[in-house]
C-alpha cells in the first residue's frame, strides 16, 4: 500500500465527480482498511497483514460501518480541533445520510482497488480464493523476478504519484479558505470568509 494517509487524493478526486458524494466519508473511508494491518501484525503474525479489511467482503460490511461511525463521531472533533475547521460544519457535513454511507463503501473501495497493483498478495476475493493467488501487476512488471523488489519499487512508485497528487491538491486551493476544501469538499475565497466571517451551510453542497 501507499503510505496510508497517500490514499487521501483518491478520496478528495472521486469527491469531484460527483458533488452527493461525501469528502469526509470518502477520506475516512480510504483510510479505514489499513486500521488492520497493526492489528494483525502484533496479534496474528501468522497470517497475511491484508485480509479482511483489504476484502470485498469487508469493504461492503465492516469497512464501511465502521467507516460510517468514524466519520460521525471521530472525524468532526479532531478535524476541528487541529485544523481549526468550524465544528458545526463539520458535524453538520458528518451526518449520516445515505450519500455518507455510499461514500465510506467508495472510499474503502478504491482503497483495496489502488493497493491491487502493488502487492505480491491480494486478499480482494478473500474468503473464496486465497490472498496469494492474486499477485499485483506492478510487482510483476518492476520485479525482475524477485518479489522483494517488485513489491517495493512498486510501493515507492504509487507512493511518489499519490504524493504529487497530494502536492497539487494543496497548490490548487492554497489562495482559498484551504482547510475546508480539503477537509468538508468545498472552499469559499479567503477574502470573503475574512469579511463576511460565515461558512457555506452543508445544503450549500448538495445544491
Amino acid at each position: 500500500m501507499p503510505f496510508t494517509p497517500f490514499h487521501y487524493p483518491a478520496g478528495y478526486i472521486l469527491s469531484k465527480t460527483n458533488k452527493r458524494l461525501s469528502l469526509p466519508g470518502l477520506v475516512v473511508g480510504s483510510v479505514i482498511p489499513d486500521i488492520e494491518v497493526p492489528i494483525l501484525r502484533i496479534f496474528f503474525p501468522g497470517v497475511w497483514d491484508h485480509l479482511l479489511f483489504h476484502s470485498l467482503l469487508g469493504v461492503f460490511t465492516v469497512c464501511t460501518l465502521l467507516a460510517v461511525v468514524v466519520t460521525r463521531f471521530i472525524y468532526p472533533p479532531i478535524i476541528s480541533l487541529i485544523f481549526g475547521v468550524d465544528r458545526g460544519e463539520l458535524d453538520d457535513v458528518c451526518r449520516v445520510t445515505p450519500s455518507l454511507i455510499v461514500s465510506c463503501m467508495l472510499g474503502a473501495l478504491f482503497h483495496v482497488l489502488v493497493d491491487i497493483p502493488m502487492h505480491p498478495f491480494n486478499p480482494t476475493l478473500w474468503p473464496w480464493v486465497s490472498p496469494n493467488e492474486i499477485v499485483g501487476p506492478l510487482v510483476i512488471i518492476l520485479g525482475g523476478g524477485s518479489v522483494f523488489w517488485g513489491f517495493t519499487r512498486a510501493h515507492i512508485l504509487l507512493s511518489v504519484i499519490m504524493g504529487v497528487l497530494g502536492i497539487v491538491i494543496l497548490i490548487v486551493n492554497i489562495n482559498k479558505n484551504l482547510w475546508e476544501e480539503i477537509w468538508l469538499g468545498y472552499n469559499i475565497p479567503v477574502e470573503n470568509h475574512e469579511r463576511t466571517g460565515t461558512n457555506h451551510s452543508s445544503s450549500e453542497i448538495w445544491d
